[in-house]
């Protein structure tokens, strides 16, 4: 019996060489990772360590696409852009039901006049009315 404990302890220590082995190939940033877990199973070790990867892979490959995305915005012209979230804003305010002269501004739209005097006295809206 004494003789199969002395085998599992080599076992279980060549396991571990192994398993330290293999986290000395890892990446740096998944290394830090699987030091800090001491997995001494070498297989759960490998499974852990490609999903890992996996999930570095998703990683910059989000960032990749997220500065090119921004790039891209950044190479179209300002004043189309601006243009474009003022005109969304407009109808995004509109839809609530503001008009332009709730809001503070100057501005004499035709769409975002929402009411005006036709006589003394009575006010009448300029909405086209659904049939």
């Amino acid at each position: 019996m004494k003789e199969n404990f002395k085998y599992a302890r080599e076992c279980v220590s060549i396991e571990e060489i192994t398993c330290k082995r293999f986290e000395d190939g890892l990446n740096k940033d998944i290394k830090l990772l699987f030091g800090i877990l001491e997995l001494k199973e070498f297989v759960v070790l490998v499974s852990r360590a490609c999903k890992a990867e996996e999930l570095s892979k998703e990683k910059r490959k989000a960032y990749s696409e997220a500065r090119d995305s921004r790039k891209r915005s950044m190479s179209k012209p300002y004043h189309s852009s601006s243009k474009k979230l003022r005109d969304h804003y407009n109808r995004s305010i509109a839809s609530i039901g503001y008009s332009n002269r709730d809001r503070g501004k100057q501005h004499t739209s035709p769409k975002a006049q929402v009411t005006s005097v036709s006589s003394v006295g009575s006010i009448k809206t300029n909405k086209p009315e659904c049939q």
